[in-house]
């Protein structure tokens, strides 16, 4: 029975409950007023968003440096930055009158009204910096405008200005940060210790040098120097700071490419120089060290077929953008950027590296399995470098240019000695001994060509028997939307009832890759639900049609297939992404022979 009540709701007749009446415990806690929070908690707070560890206060600080316009940065830091951080410049410094406003929360000079957040051209742009570092620490800074050699200086303890003065110091600013989170033991117990402190910092240093090699920077960490850079502006002087002499010989130029109005260049490693973290793998946008997820996803699924598992390669990659089209305000410090044409940039990339990759051959002294194998027969282990020596790999003579691409290496100048195991072509040049895949290199030969049928939009070859493709409902559907483009790379298929389709016609391909069974596994991948089915379905009809290993090649046949290679435009790897060629150069014979 139900009765309503007067408010107008309904309401069932009363009746037995087993629900408990609430114990005391379960009473809400009483409710407190709405409170604006007092200055010190709310900039503590704030503070805690900003400075997260010391390399956070380098890097404000840094930013700030050169943002005034300092060619020489100086860095002293001691147990690991919760002793001491020094940071000094020789910018255009700050005016004495302005030295305490600088320490306002949301004070600069860098921004003065909403249109300049929409194009950023400064490191710093939100205020934020110094308030914060100063909340959390104790801060001294001194600052000159002129060559005059007298510089105010301003001191705060806990976020409020303590003193004034003056002190002897040429055009430029200077900050000490004492005892950084004294007064958060809470945060202290998360710093990591000294040593691994210091690490991030030195990281971070190292970002800024290759950044602006044109700046002088100096690391200091506990009274060691740690980094020094002679701010010549030439690239390849701080890459072998950061990376090591060979290793950076070894890091090939990313010829410049553009995705409409972004610029993309930079310096990768080869295919057998890897690192087992991405800690190498370093992006700058307009100059700012920046993490963006699809240009690392594009970046590492170029190397995925060259690197095992758990190994990553060295990068160093430059965008340029208009400033109105990259968002730095979308991460409290500044890590992270949004960028206008991000998919496109990651798409450039991705392309640019994997052509890159395919001019340039593995080496046997740059793979980790081929040391191990040394060892087994006592040999000294081969030194990991992949700086391309003279001969088969130069640039043609008409290029000049040092930091230009290699193109192809003249394989017709190889002199086919025979094949090992019915698997590999062995030839030799004046460098060296070549060993080249033979099913790899026909691979990425007939690929190359169903890629240029397609383009010119070819007509395939009729089969002498049609070959019937069964498929489920949802593939079916897939596929029969694709037929148009299907026949765009030379097949004729049609529906054939039901979920049934009959393939008449098929690009140009070996008897064994057109047989039924063949044909209609490859075909599966224009069934599949990937945006890159087209590439996946050509990759598995090459592989198909491919020389299998095991097969034996006569003189002709390799010299052939050699031929061939020569006149691919990637033809160190297969479309897999895995090498064709492995060379063993002159430099690794005598070193392994003690010549």
């Amino acid at each position: 029975m139900i009765q309503r009540r007067d408010r107008g709701t309904l309401d069932a007749e009363p009746a037995e409950s087993n629900v408990q009446p609430e114990s005391p415990a379960a009473e809400l806690a009483p409710r407190r007023p709405i409170a604006v929070l007092p200055r010190d908690v709310a900039e503590r707070i704030a503070a805690g968003e900003v400075i997260e560890r010391p390399v956070s206060v380098v890097r404000e600080l840094v930013d700030n440096a050169l943002d005034a316009g300092a060619t020489d940065v100086r860095i002293d830091v001691q147990g690991g930055g919760l002793r001491l951080i020094r940071v000094a410049d020789d910018g255009c410094g700050i005016p004495a009158d302005e030295l305490e406003l600088a320490f306002a929360r949301h004070a600069t000079s860098k921004i003065a009204g909403p249109a300049d957040l929409l194009e950023i051209r400064t490191l710093g742009f939100r205020g934020e910096a110094l308030p914060s570092v100063a909340a959390v620490a104790e801060v001294d800074v001194a600052s000159a405008t002129d060559d005059g050699g007298r510089a105010a200086t301003v001191g705060l303890r806990a976020g409020r200005v303590e003193r004034h003065g003056t002190r002897g110091r040429p055009r430029g600013t200077t900050v000490w940060v004492r005892n950084l989170f004294q007064t958060l033991p809470a945060r202290l117990k998360f710093i990591r210790n000294p040593r691994a402190e210091s690490a991030q910092i030195g990281h971070m240093v190292r970002r800024y040098a290759l950044a602006r090699p044109e700046i002088r920077f100096a690391l200091t960490l506990d009274g060691h120097p740690s980094l020094r850079t002679n701010g010549s502006g030439r690239l390849e002087l701080v890459l072998a700071e950061v990376f090591g002499r060979d290793a950076a010989a070894s890091l090939l130029p990313l010829p410049e490419r553009t995705a409409n109005a972004a610029r993309l260049t930079g310096r990768i490693s080869g295919p057998g120089l890897s690192r087992p973290n991405r800690q190498q793998c370093i992006l700058f946008v307009n100059r700012r060290w920046a993490r963006c997820v699809l240009l690392q996803q594009a970046l590492e699924a170029a190397y995925r077929p060259l690197f095992p598992p758990g190994r990553h390669p060295i990068a160093v990659l430059f965008v340029e953008v208009p400033p109105g089209t990259v968002d730095v305000n979308v991460h409290p410090s500044k890590a992270e950027v949004k960028l206008l044409w991000e998919r496109e940039l990651a798409e450039t990339l991705g392309e640019s590296v994997r052509e890159l990759l395919g001019r340039s051959p593995r080496r046997p002294d740059d793979e980790q399995d081929f040391a191990l194998a040394a060892t087994q027969y006592r040999l000294p282990s081969p030194t990991r470098r992949l700086a391309e020596g003279p001969g088969l790999w130069e640039p043609d003579a008409g290029t000049t240019d040092r930091d230009a691409p290699r193109p192809m290496p003249r394989v017709l100048d190889l002199r086919l000695i025979g094949q090992l195991q019915n698997t590999v072509l062995l030839a030799e040049s004046r460098s060296g001994l070549f060993l080249v895949d033979q099913h790899r290199a026909h691979e990425r030969v007939i690929y190359e060509r169903l890629t240029a049928q397609h383009a010119a939009a070819e007509e395939g070859q009729y089969l002498l028997e049609p070959v019937v493709l069964e498929l489920s409902p949802a593939r079916a559907e897939l596929l029969a939307g694709r037929l148009d483009a299907l026949a765009a790379l030379g097949f004729a298929c049609e529906r054939f009832g039901g979920h049934s389709f009959l393939v008449r016609a098929a690009p140009d391909l070996t008897e064994a890759a057109r047989a039924g069974d063949r044909l209609a596994e490859a075909l599966e991948d224009a069934a599949s639900e990937s945006d890159d089915w087209r590439e996946r379905l050509l990759i598995r009809l090459a592989c198909r049609s491919a020389t299998r290993r095991g097969t034996p090649l006569s003189l002709t046949e390799g010299r052939a297939l050699l031929d061939q290679l020569a006149r691919a435009a990637t033809p160190a790897i297969c479309p897999h992404g895995a090498p064709t060629i492995l060379q063993f150069n002159r430099r690794f014979l005598e070193r392994q022979f003690a010549w």
